[in-house]
C-alpha cells in the first residue's frame, strides 16, 4: 500500500474526535486510528430499583426507573513500522491518542468531550479508561507497535446519540462477538430477521466453516443489498 492510498482509506478508519460543550471543536486535533480496531464490544446499562422485601420473603420485584446510558471498548493497535504505508512514530501517535481523549482542555477545565466514528457506529461519549501495551521494540528499545483498549461512556442527554440510535436497522453494518454454541443462521436470523442470509454472512467473513463458530471471534454483518 503507497502513501496515497494509506492516506484515502483514512476516511474509513476509526477517529476520535475532541469537542468542548455544544459540540464546538476543542483546539486540538482528532486521532485517526491506521489499523482498524481488532475488537468492539458495546454494552448497556438499566437502572432498577429493589423494594425492601419483608421477613422471609426469598428476592423482590425489580422496579424499572430507566436507561443509564452505555459504553464501548475499543482495541487497536498503533504501528509505528509503516507497514500501513504511513510511517508515523509510536510516541507521537500515543501522545495524539491522549491529547484528544484525555488531557485536560483549560476552556472547560476537564477533558475534552468526544464524538467516536467506525463505519456506521457514531457516538457522542467520553473516554473512561485506556491501557497502552507496548508490543515490538527496536534495537535501542523504541517502541514500534503497542496495542491501546479504551473505553467510552456514552452521553445519554446526547441528541447525535439519539439519532444515532435511531439508524440501527439490517441495512446497517454490524458486529457481533461469537459466544459458545451460537449458530450462524440464527444469529443471522437476529440482525437481518431472516436467517437465509447466513451463506452470504459465511462468506463475508471467509469462513470455511460456518457450521462451527469459534467462541470470541467478531463476526461481520455486511449492509443489506
Amino acid at each position: 500500500m503507497d502513501e496515497k492510498e494509506a492516506l484515502t482509506k483514512l476516511a474509513f478508519n476509526f477517529k476520535i474526535i475532541p469537542f468542548l460543550e455544544n459540540h464546538i471543536p476543542a483546539p486540538r486535533p482528532p486521532f485517526v486510528a491506521m489499523i482498524n480496531p481488532e475488537n468492539f464490544s458495546v454494552n448497556e446499562v438499566i437502572d432498577y430499583h429493589t423494594n425492601t422485601q419483608g421477613i422471609g420473603v426469598r428476592g423482590s420485584d425489580p422496579i424499572y426507573r430507566g436507561g443509564c446510558g452505555g459504553g464501548f471498548t475499543l482495541d487497536f493497535f498503533i504501528d509505528g513500522t509503516g507497514v500501513n504505508g504511513v510511517k508515523i512514530p509510536v510516541v507521537a501517535q500515543v501522545l495524539l491518542f491522549k491529547l484528544a481523549t484525555s488531557e485536560l482542555v483549560g476552556a472547560i477545565h476537564r477533558p475534552p468531550y468526544l464524538v467516536v466514528q467506525y463505519g456506521t457506529f457514531i457516538r457522542d461519549c467520553v473516554l473512561t479508561s485506556s491501557d497502552i501495551s507496548y508490543t515490538l521494540f527496536d534495537q535501542y528499545g523504541v517502541p514500534l507497535r503497542a496495542k491501546i483498549k479504551a473505553t467510552f461512556r456514552e452521553r445519554t442527554d446526547s441528541k447525535l446519540n439519539q439519532i444515532m440510535s435511531a439508524f440501527s436497522s439490517p441495512d446497517l453494518t454490524h458486529l457481533r462477538e461469537v459466544e459458545r454454541r451460537d449458530l450462524l443462521p440464527l444469529t443471522t436470523q437476529r440482525i437481518y430477521n431472516n436467517q437465509h442470509y447466513y451463506l452470504q454472512v459465511a462468506k463475508a467473513n471467509r469462513l470455511k466453516n460456518f457450521r462451527k463458530l469459534e467462541a470470541g471471534t467478531q463476526l461481520f454483518f455486511p449492509p443489506l443489498k
